[in-house]
C-alpha cells in the first residue's frame, strides 16, 4: 500500500511492509488459537476443519481487495517495493503450487525422482538464472521484455498466444486444486466450490494486480508452512523421533520409504524418458512466466537474486518437511490398522476411502458393508488388515497426519487451508499472466508504448475477469486433472518462450528470426507426437518438448546468419546492456 505514496524511502517502506506482514501473521496466529478453542470445546468436526479453509481464503481476498491500484506501476510490478525475503516466499508458494499435484502417484512413465529432480533443476534455474536477468532487463514480465526486444507484429502476436495458453493452464490447474480442497473441507458441492474459489481468485487478482498476487503468494506460503511444520513440532514436544535420516530414526524412516514405495505404486520410467522429463521440466520451470511474477516486483537484480536464493531455501525446507510429515503419517497408519478387523474400521479411514485417498482391498468403499464385500475377493485375505491391502496417496499421507496421531479437527484444517491457499496464487499468477499478454500487450505497441493507463489497466482487468469467469464455469461442469494441465504449460513453456529467452541474449537475432524459431519448435514438437504412433505419455510428452526446444533455438540462431549484422541495432544495444550494463535496459515503461 505503499507503492502509491511518493516521498517514502526505502527504510519507511521496509518498516511499513514488516510492521503490516506482523499484523497478518499475529491475526492468524490469533485464529489458528481460536479454531483450537473450538475443537476443545466439542464444536462438530466439519466445522473446525472447514474453518482453517474459511480463514486462509478470507484473508488472501482481504489482502488482494486491500491493495487496489489505480496505477499501471502497482498493477503490474507492485511498486518495485518488495523486499527479496517476501518475494521469495512468494515465489515457494508458486513453486509449491505446482509441484504440489505431482505428490500423489507419479504418472504412468515417470518415476518420482525424475519429476523431483526436473523440479528442482527448473526452480533453480528460474530462482538463481532466468529471474535475475529478467528483472535487471526492467522489463515486468516476458511478454514485456519480448515486445521491447523483438518488436515484429508477428512475433508479439505468436507470444502472447504461446503465453495466454500457457497462463490459461496454470490458472485452470490451481483453481481445480483451491475447488478440490474445498470439496474435502467443506460440505459444498462442487459447482459452489467452484465459484468460491474462483471469486477469491477474483479479489485477490483484479483490484491490484501483481501486488495482489505477491503479497497473498506470501500469506500462502506461511500457511503451508504453518499446516505442514505445526505436527512436526507437536510431535517433538511430546518426545517422538521424526522419521528421517538425520536428526531423526533412520531405521523407521527406511521403514517408512518401503511402504510408501508399496502403497503409491507407479511405474518407473526408462532410463532415457527420465533424461528427456528432467529436460523438460527444467526448461518448462526456467521460463514459466506464473512462477517469476513475484521476482519482478523486487527494487532491483541483486535484490531478485537474493529473492530467487531465498525461495530455493523455503522451497527445500518445505519439501524436507513434507517428507517428514508423509513418512510419520506412514508409519502412523501402519499401526493403526495393521491386524485391525474390518468390523473395527475407523471412520476416519472410511473417509478417506470414500474420498479416493485410501483404497481398501483395492476399492475405494465408503462403509464397513463395502469393505467386506471388497475384500472377501482379494486373494489370501484373512479377515484382518495387512499393511499390503491398503493404497494410499501421498495426498493423504501429507494431510492425514494431524487426524492419525489424535491432534484434533483444527490441524487437518491448518494442512488443507495451506493447499488451498497455494492452489488460489497459482490460479491468480497464470490468469494475470494471461490478462497481461492479451489485455496490456494490446495497448503496449511499438509504435505507440504510451497509452493511456486507464485503458491498459480497464483491458487487464477485463481479460482477467472474464478468464476467472469462463474457468470457474468449465470447472463447475467438469473434472479436470491438475497434472496434465501443468504438464501442458511446461510444455509449451519450453518450446516457446525458453528458445526466445536464449536467443533475446544472441545480438543478431531479429523478429523475424524469433518468429521462424516459434513456428519451427512448436512444429517439430508436433510432428514427434504424430509420428510416435503411440498414446500419449509423460516421456513422449517430454521428448517432444525437447526437441522442440532444440530445434526452435538452432533454426533461430540459424536464420540470423541471413542477414548482415548490424552493431548499433536496437538487439545489439540490449545484448550489450545486459552483458555489461548496470541494469533496466528497457525503455521505461509510462508507469511502470
Amino acid at each position: 500500500m505503499t507503492q502509491n505514496k511518493p516521498g517514502w524511502d526505502d527504510r519507511s517502506i521496509r518498516a511499513s511492509i514488516d510492521g503490516r506482514v506482523a499484523f497478518a501473521t499475529a491475526v492468524f496466529v490469533l485464529g489458528a488459537f481460536a479454531f483450537v478453542l473450538l475443537d476443545r470445546i466439542g464444536a462438530p468436526a466439519r466445522l473446525v476443519a472447514g474453518a482453517g479453509p474459511a480463514l486462509a481464503a478470507a484473508g488472501l481476498a482481504t489482502i488482494g481487495f486491500m491493495l487496489g491500484a489505480t496505477r499501471v506501476s502497482s498493477f503490474v510490478t507492485a511498486g518495485r517495493t518488495t523486499p527479496g525475503v517476501y518475494a521469495g516466499l512468494a515465489m515457494a508458494a508458486l513453486g509449491a503450487g505446482l509441484m504440489a499435484p505431482f505428490s500423489s502417484p507419479a504418472p504412468d512413465g515417470a518415476s518420482l525422482s525424475a519429476l523431483v529432480t526436473g523440479f528442482g533443476v527448473g526452480l533453480a534455474l528460474a530462482a538463481i538464472v532466468i529471474g535475475p536477468l529478467l528483472r535487471k532487463t526492467g522489463a515486468f514480465s516476458i511478454a514485456d521484455l519480448m515486445a521491447a526486444r523483438f518488436p515484429s507484429l508477428t512475433l508479439r502476436v505468436g507470444m502472447a498466444l504461446a503465453i495466454s495458453a500457457i497462463g490459461l493452464c496454470t490458472g485452470l490447474a490451481g483453481l481445480s486444486m483451491a475447488q478440490r480442497t474445498l470439496v474435502q473441507a467443506t460440505a459444498l458441492g462442487q459447482q459452489a466450490s467452484t465459484f468460491l474459489a474462483a471469486g477469491v481468485v477474483a479479489l485477490i487478482v483484479v483490484p491490484g494486480g501483481m501486488a495482489g498476487l505477491t503479497w497473498s503468494a506470501t500469506g500462502a506460503a506461511g500457511l503451508l508452512i504453518a499446516g505442514i511444520a505445526t505436527p512436526l513440532a507437536l510431535m517433538i514436544a511430546s518426545g517422538d523421533a521424526i522419521p528421517l535420516p538425520l536428526p531423526g530414526d533412520h531405521m523407521a524412516f527406511e521403514q517408512a520409504l518401503a511402504r510408501m514405495a508399496q502403497w503409491r505404486g507407479g511405474s518407473s520410467a526408462p532410463v532415457g524418458d527420465e533424461t528427456a522429463i528432467i529436460m523438460a521440466m527444467a526448461l518448462g520451470l526456467g521460463a514459466l512466466g506464473p512462477l517469476l511474477a513475484p521476482l519482478m516486483t523486487t527494487p532491483s537484480k541483486g535484490e531478485a537474486r537474493s529473492g530467487g536464493f531465498m525461495g530455493l531455501v523455503w522451497c527445500a525446507i518445505l519439501a524436507l518437511m513434507a517428507l517428514a510429515v508423509a513418512t510419520a503419517s506412514t508409519l502412523a497408519l501402519q499401526a493403526s490398522v495393521t491386524g485391525l478387523r474390518l468390523t473395527d474400521l475407523p471412520p476416519f479411514l472410511l473417509e478417506a476411502s470414500a474420498q479416493g485417498f485410501v483404497a481398501i482391498c483395492g476399492a475405494h468403499p465408503a462403509t464397513i458393508a463395502q469393505a467386506r464385500e471388497a475384500c472377501a475377493a482379494a486373494p489370501t485375505f484373512a479377515g484382518a488388515l495387512r499393511p499390503g491391502d491398503l493404497g494410499v496417496t501421498s495426498e493423504y499421507l501429507l494431510l492425514g497426519l494431524p487426524g492419525l496421531s489424535a491432534y484434533g479437527a483444527a490441524l487437518p484444517g491448518l494442512a488443507m487451508a495451506g493447499r488451498m491457499a497455494i492452489g488460489l496464487v497459482l490460479a491468480a499468477a497464470g490468469f494475470l499472466a494471461l490478462a497481461t499478454a492479451l489485455g496490456d500487450g494490446a495497448f503496449y505497441l511499438p509504435h505507440k508504448p504510451y497509452a493511456l493507463a486507464s485503458r491498459r489497466l480497464a483491458a487487464t482487468r477485463f481479460m482477467l475477469l472474464c478468464a476467472i469467469a469462463g474457468s470457474a464455469w468449465l470447472l463447475g461442469r467438469q473434472t479436470t486433472d491438475p497434472r496434465l494441465l501443468i504438464g501442458v504449460a511446461l510444455g509449451l513453456s519450453a518450446v516457446t518462450i525458453a528458445p526466445l529467452l536464449a536467443l533475446a541474449l544472441w545480438p543478431r537475432a531479429e523478429g523475424q528470426d524469433g518468429a521462424i524459431a516459434l513456428v519451427t519448435g512448436l512444429a517439430l514438437a508436433e510432428a514427434i507426437i504424430l509420428l510416435a504412433g503411440e498414446p500419449m505419455t509423460i516421456g513422449l510428452a517430454a521428448a517432444a518438448a525437447v526437441g522442440g526446444f532444440a530445434a526452435a533455438a538452432l533454426v533461430g540462431f540459424a536464420v540470423s546468419f541471413l542477414h548482415p549484422a548490424d552493431p548499433t541495432s536496437e538487439g545489439a544495444a540490449f545484448v550489450h546492456a545486459m552483458l555489461h550494463g548496470q541494469g533496466d535496459a528497457l525503455r521505461p515503461d509510462k508507469g511502470a
